[in-house]
């Protein structure tokens, strides 16, 4: 069993000193109006907040120094927009840190690698794939929501083990390794259930999907 990790000090408040910015940019352009006098928008938010909480509970521990979980990151992105996201995650992280769920090295690295980091990958391959890719609900839930689910694990993932590898005193080496052979099986995982709710969600109630304009994916296609 590898030595507990330690952060230097100097690092965790770097972290902290990101976590801070993005939140407050986030808290800034926050569009309120999608919530204000919106029922349904309110309880799908808050909803989907208790998911992401819940997630945290739902922990694998089979491969030692490791509590791996889904992120939910990615699907936060497509359903809220980033800056609702990243406010979703920090509460997230908050409410698992408050409740002994555990957070990994702290609050802010658990929050910067599996919540920024993701969301801000997640936006970034949303906004690509919408001007390079045909817009249509094929290319939205498999380019978009598997792929981009996969890769914002894979974002974390990389963060954490390079975290590990270049700041933690200890077993350093071999807890960067764990994350690395851990990250495919959480790609995988993390694909199919972005991939399979957005589906769901975009065929069933599309109107909870901030990312999905039924103008741009599901217009008929251009008179040759």
């Amino acid at each position: 069993m590898p030595s507990t990790p330690w952060v230097s000090t100097g690092f965790d408040w770097v972290l902290m000193g990101l976590a801070l910015l993005s939140l407050g940019l986030a808290a800034r352009w926050l569009p309120w109006f999608k919530l204000r006098r919106d029922n349904e928008a309110q309880h799908v938010y808050f909803a989907g907040i208790v998911c992401l909480v819940a997630l945290r509970f739902a922990v694998f521990d089979k491969i030692p120094g490791l509590s791996l979980h889904f992120f939910g990151a990615a699907i936060a992105t497509l359903m809220y927009g980033p800056a609702f996201a990243l406010w979703a995650m920090a509460f997230s992280v908050g409410v698992a840190a408050l409740a002994g769920a555990g957070v990994w090295l702290g609050m802010a690295a658990d929050f910067v690698t599996g919540g920024l980091l993701p969301v801000a990958w997640m936006q970034c391959q949303h906004w690509l794939i919408r001007r390079r890719l045909p817009n249509n609900v094929f290319v939205y839930v498999f380019a978009t929501a598997f792929l981009g689910g996969a890769l914002s694990v894979l974002i974390a993932q990389l963060a954490r083990a390079a975290t590990v590898a270049w700041m933690v005193d200890g077993a350093s080496a071999q807890a960067a390794h764990n994350f690395l052979i851990s990250a495919p099986m959480m790609m995988f995982g993390e694909a199919f259930f972005t991939g399979g709710a957005m589906a769901l969600m975009v065929a069933y109630r599309p109107q909870w999907v901030a990312s999905f304009d039924d103008d741009v994916y599901l217009k008929p296609p251009a008179d040759e």
